[in-house]
């Protein structure tokens, strides 16, 4: 079970996060794919890998154990996704309260629309 973990396409490390405002404001202003849960805002890096931000704020989510488990939930979602492995970066917007077991399924059917609008660019 250890070495599950331990595989490169099972971590999710600093270099897969975007961590600067200036980072979030540039992946902001460029390309969306949306459904009525989420937005996700993508451009491209010169990075070898994909970074993530998430913003999950509290007036859509006002409970913090809501926030942190849709965040969860999404890093999870983007860990198992082969778009880790691409020079993007991806800002994941909550849009409205959820169904939490529909996340996975809806956040992966937009990573692949994202994906497929990344090899038009």
């Amino acid at each position: 079970m250890q070495d599950s973990l331990s595989s490169p396409s099972a971590v999710f490390t600093a270099a897969h996060r975007l961590l600067r405002k200036d980072g979030f404001d540039r992946v902001l202003q460029a390309a969306n794919v949306a459904d009525k849960h989420f937005k996700i805002f993508f451009a491209r890096n010169t990075n070898s890998n994909a970074r993530l931000g998430i913003v999950a704020s509290k007036r859509t989510l006002p409970h913090a154990t809501d926030r942190n488990r849709v965040k969860r939930i999404v890093r999870e979602a983007f860990r198992k996704h082969g778009i880790k492995t691409r020079s993007i970066d991806l800002v994941v917007m909550v849009r409205r309260a959820y169904a939490q077991d529909k996340l996975g399924q809806d956040l992966e059917t937009l990573f692949n629309r994202v994906e497929g609008r990344c090899a038009e660019l």
